[in-house]
């Protein structure tokens, strides 16, 4: 058998992101043959796919000489137990939802990024201001350091969510000041560093989730009696990628939908005017314009020069047509798009 074609970086690459370790006691990690081996066995006994014999080999040479690939998803996570546990969300590239409910639109961004799954999300007026004021009694949670605390912050990605629920919970639908915030100890959180096991990489310690939490709890903090604003939205989405953007293996991928007249979220990313969170990096964003006539000049500004250029989407004209411009599949449905590999987006 002849080596497999690999570019010098194409090698680097594959080590770095998709070889796991061959065991939890070394520190080796999978050659290409290993990987392939996993992936053709899980497909088997994982997501029964029911290949003969003939295809298993015939997708080995495919996988071996690079002349096809399975997603980059599917080479990390295929063979492994959090597929067991957690099953298809794992291998997922993209997802997307909409904002217009008060806990479970972010909650289920946390765990999906979480999982590596990049997520599109609409936060154009009509969704956000669905959601209802928050709490005039609403306070951040504090932190102590002993076990009496309200909440223990599990040592789990899945179970970290639970820390925003709650924070949201108390936000919007406490019903007294004594409920409208919460003591919490992280005291069980894995130190920085640290291996974890399932998902692979390493730990960032309790510091990023405890710094963007609180972020997230100043968001809501200033609009106590009031509702959410797409920019609020925003800001916590984007909170919420930044707290996932640790260990070395996650990445955190968004693209954020809004109204192509939204003032303040036209301006999100404009760095060159100052004054602007540093979180607000962790989102492509884009607008929703059926017609061109109708795009503020703020969008226009970010094509000369000024910051990240703006996407560009045509809801209308995705809802009437499928993704080949096939007339004959309209889908009404269509609410906004999602990060699809780079530069891309995916209809949903």
């Amino acid at each position: 058998m002849t080596e497999t074609p690999w570019s010098s970086i194409g090698y680097l690459t594959y080590k770095r992101t998709y070889a796991r370790k061959l065991n939890e006691d070394s520190e080796a990690t999978e050659e290409w043959h290993d990987t392939i081996v996993r992936v053709i066995d899980a497909c088997k006994n994982q997501l029964k796919v029911g290949f003969t014999d003939d295809e298993e080999d015939r997708l080995y040479d495919y996988l071996y000489y690079l002349k096809g690939f399975v997603a980059g998803r599917f080479l990390w996570q295929l063979g492994t137990k959090t597929v067991d546990r957690l099953g298809l969300p794992s291998l997922q590239n993209c997802a997307f939802v909409k904002v217009d409910e008060a806990v479970d639109p972010f909650v289920w961004t946390f765990h999906m990024l979480m999982l590596g799954c990049g997520v599109g999300f609409n936060i154009q007026r009509h969704n956000v201001d669905k959601i209802p004021p928050i709490k005039p009694w609403f306070k951040a949670p504090t932190v102590v350091d002993d076990g009496g605390a309200d909440f223990i912050v599990p040592d789990s990605s899945e179970l970290c969510t639970k820390f925003l629920v709650n924070v949201l919970k108390s936000a919007f639908f406490s019903d007294s000041p004594s409920k409208g915030t919460f003591t919490y100890s992280t005291q069980v959180v894995r130190d920085y560093g640290k291996p974890i096991k399932g998902f692979g990489g390493t730990a960032s310690g309790a510091g990023p989730l405890v710094e963007n939490i609180g972020k997230i709890s100043k968001v809501l903090e200033k609009r106590r009696n009031r509702k959410l604003r797409p920019i609020d939205a925003l800001d916590i989405m984007n909170l919420i990628g930044a707290t996932v953007v640790a260990g070395n293996v996650r990445r955190s991928a968004e693209i954020a939908i809004f109204d192509c007249d939204d003032i303040e979220c036209l301006l999100a990313k404009r760095f060159d005017l100052g004054n602007v969170p540093s979180h607000r990096a962790m989102s492509n964003n884009s607008v929703v314009c059926n017609d061109i006539d109708d795009l503020h000049e703020y969008f226009w500004d970010t094509y000369r020069g000024h910051n990240e250029p703006l996407g560009l989407i045509n809801l209308k004209l995705a809802q009437s047509c499928g993704r080949l411009g096939d007339f004959d599949y309209p889908d009404p449905l269509v609410e906004g798009f999602n990060p699809f590999h780079v530069g891309g987006f995916q209809i949903v």
